[in-house]
């Protein structure tokens, strides 16, 4: 019984430390400059106001939900840009992004926010209006 305790408590503790690394990790690409995303999204560099960036890969099975809400909301007009990070795996050293899906908010040509893990189409659309609407 004691081992058990023991596994658990360590399984516990490694993954509250993984989660605090990956919160610390998206927050150092916050208030950079969007310009390394320019040459893939040339749309982006002329563009004010919020847009997003889904980073994700084809192997990454949370992706794929996320990534059917993305194509819909592209579809609706929203400035969603698609980045797949197996073959821009540039980007994804240049921002620090080490997990997928991860979102980058981009605001006015500077990331604003990177935030990992799912998001539902209703948080994505709400990233886009901001907190005033």
């Amino acid at each position: 019984m004691t081992l058990l305790i023991y596994a658990i408590t360590g399984l516990a503790v490694t993954w509250l430390a993984y989660a605090g690394y990956m919160y610390i990790a998206t927050r150092t690409s916050e208030g950079r400059s969007a310009e390394a995303l320019y040459p893939v999204f040339p749309a982006l560099s002329g563009r004010n106001g919020v847009s997003l960036v889904y980073c994700f890969t084809t192997a990454c099975r949370p992706c794929r939900p996320m990534s059917l809400e993305v194509d819909r909301l592209i579809e609706q007009g929203a400035p969603i840009y698609k980045l797949d990070l197996q073959a821009n795996p540039e980007i994804a050293r240049e921002y620090g992004i080490r997990a997928t899906p991860t979102l980058m908010v981009v605001q006015d040509g500077v990331i604003s926010r990177m935030l990992l893990g799912v998001k539902t189409r209703q948080a994505m659309q709400q990233l886009i209006d901001g907190p005033d609407r």
